[in-house]
């Protein structure tokens, strides 16, 4: 996490070069009362005057400086936040297929919420204070030796003793804080699925049942608040039923010693503040060091995904589909022993129209999952024009195939948003685009036209106009192979034919159209048509035409 101390070096040098000044003019007003006690004892009304004006300034010096340190305090906690947010957001988003779906989508959502913002509270700050208080502690122990070694011995001794019991919490609360991180990801996952599934659990009546999943998994983060509500009372309160004691002792001791006229009654005073305040950094030490402890394993989970490596796919080579995708001996098995593909043999030639058939359940996604670069451990060849997938930049893969899949996901933005993704085209390119897509078709429709808002998943959108929204994403950036992943039935099959019919028109277009069934009409302009049944390319071109491939 140093990382961030370094990127935000200035808020971070300007809170604790103030939080240290504020903190170290408080033992120096300590010393200030001593010498006005004295004074009044004696009854010197000139010098306690010029005490007391002095001691004004350091008291407001000490306010002033506490206001600019809490100011930048609280400037670095945003911009630590903020840092850490952005760099888990996109260590996740750069997850491989593989390695992101090891977790929900809510898991990941709350590590990006709930474990920045207790970061955030028990790490960016517990160590400024740390590192304030730490100062503050060896000045203040080093004024009582300077005044009565055997007084500062005593509070230390204590203070130490004191503060030594909350440390033992430190296990526990990492073990709780580590717990409780997961058991709020389910609560969000249970959460999540409710709001996705709003239309079926209100059209069935379920929600009473359903709500069941929640309210248990809310019980459970509630059971876990709890729990480690209890460890930080134990942490926070301990120490202070111990510091009473120590207060005493140390009471006794300074109070015994103005009693034999050792010491003043200023510097009985004095010490008695002293103590106090260095009793309250051993206090803080003995809070923040367990929750800065505490949050190891979170520390670690959040940095293994902001550092995480793509690690099935590390290529670095550019490669171009200007010949021909081929594909040689590709067997691949999500589990051992259950194979998916096998030996599959096909190539397939640039600006070539072909379609993969098979029934549901065949390998026909799991190959274009293949095809596209989403997992790595199969046997045999991918080839695009002679390069191996595995040899080729993840970066360029992107852009030489894309797939459109049969539930196209839409952004709760903008038609023009959906389109560029965040990435500026140019207009000629954006009006290319929109006609060959046929999106300018339905603009007009739409209140707002290119800048119109399509609702969340496009709910404000048909599915014919998702798929064309989809189709328009995949165009303006030039791919080399628009892969038909199913990507049209579920629409209704005239705009179906229509979009597919399109595609099929684009002479540069290379095209892949993956389904269970052949469109009326459509079969004789493809240019090849290829047959796959339990994981293996089958010669049956003739029952592809006759209808006779069971779906």
């Amino acid at each position: 996490m140093l990382r961030y101390y370094r990127k935000h070096f200035v808020l971070v040098a300007l809170a604790l070069t103030f939080s240290i000044i504020s903190q170290l003019l408080t033992p120096i007003s300590a010393i200030m009362e001593q010498k006005m006690i004295d004074l009044i004892v004696k009854g010197d009304m000139q010098g306690f005057l010029g005490f007391l004006w002095i001691a004004g300034a350091v008291v407001m010096g000490m306010a002033l400086c506490a206001l600019i340190s809490g100011i930048s305090e609280r400037f670095f906690n945003a911009a630590f936040g903020e840092s850490l947010r952005n760099d888990l957001y996109d260590g996740i988003m750069q997850r491989s297929t593989v390695r992101f779906g090891e977790k929900d989508t809510a898991q990941y959502t709350s590590y990006v919420t709930n474990n920045v913002n207790m970061l955030v509270q028990n790490l960016s700050k517990s160590t400024l204070y740390l590192v304030s208080y730490g100062v503050t502690a060896f000045v203040v122990l080093g004024i009582m030796i300077y005044y009565s070694p055997i007084l500062a011995a005593a509070s230390l001794i204590c203070g130490v003793l004191s503060r030594s019991p909350p440390l033992k919490f430190n296990k526990r609360f990492s073990r709780q804080t580590v717990e409780r991180v997961e058991i709020t990801a389910v609560m969000s996952m249970h959460l999540k699925e409710a709001l996705n599934g709003h239309e079926v659990i209100s059209s069935l009546g379920v929600l009473p049942a359903v709500r069941k999943r929640f309210a248990s998994a809310n019980s459970e983060v509630a059971r876990s608040d709890r729990k480690v509500g209890i460890t930080i009372a134990g942490i926070e309160n301990i120490g202070s039923v111990l510091d009473k004691e120590a207060w005493f002792i140390n009471f006794f001791i300074a109070g015994s010693m103005a009693v034999r006229g050792d010491i003043t009654v200023g510097t009985l005073v004095m010490f008695i503040s002293l103590f106090g305040y260095f009793s309250g950094c051993m206090t803080m030490y003995a809070q923040l060091l367990p929750l800065l402890l505490g949050n190891k394993d979170t520390i670690k989970l959040t940095l293994g995904l902001v550092d995480g490596k793509n690690t099935e796919f590390n290529g670095v080579k550019d490669a171009s589909l200007e010949k021909e995708i081929s594909v040689k001996d590709l067997s691949f098995s999500y589990k051992q022993d259950i194979p998916v593909l096998q030996g599959v043999d096909f190539s397939l030639k640039k600006s070539e129209k072909v379609a993969l058939i098979g029934p549901s359940g065949c390998g026909k996604s799991t190959l274009i999952k293949l095809l596209t670069g989403n997992y790595s451990g199969y046997t045999g060849e991918i080839r695009y024009d002679g390069t191996e997938l595995r040899d080729i930049s993840p970066e360029n893969l992107r852009k030489l195939a894309t797939v459109i899949h049969q539930n196209t996901f839409i952004f709760n933005d903008t038609i023009r948003f959906n389109i560029c993704l965040g990435e500026d085209f140019s207009d000629e390119a954006l009006q290319k685009a929109l006609s060959l897509s046929g999106v300018d078709r339905f603009l007009p429709s739409i209140s707002g036209g290119l800048d119109g808002a399509c609702g969340e998943n496009g709910s404000h959108l048909s599915g014919g106009q998702r798929q064309r929204i989809a189709l328009a994403r995949a165009l303006i950036r030039g791919v080399n192979l628009l892969i038909l992943d199913e990507g049209v039935s579920a629409i209704d099959v005239s705009t179906a034919n229509e979009i597919e019919s399109e595609l099929l028109a684009m002479p540069e277009l290379t095209l892949l159209t993956v389904t269970h069934r052949i469109k009326d009409g459509l079969i004789d302009r493809y240019d090849r048509l290829i047959a796959m049944n339990d994981g293996v390319l089958v010669d049956n071109t003739a029952a592809i035409a006759n209808r006779e491939l069971p779906a």
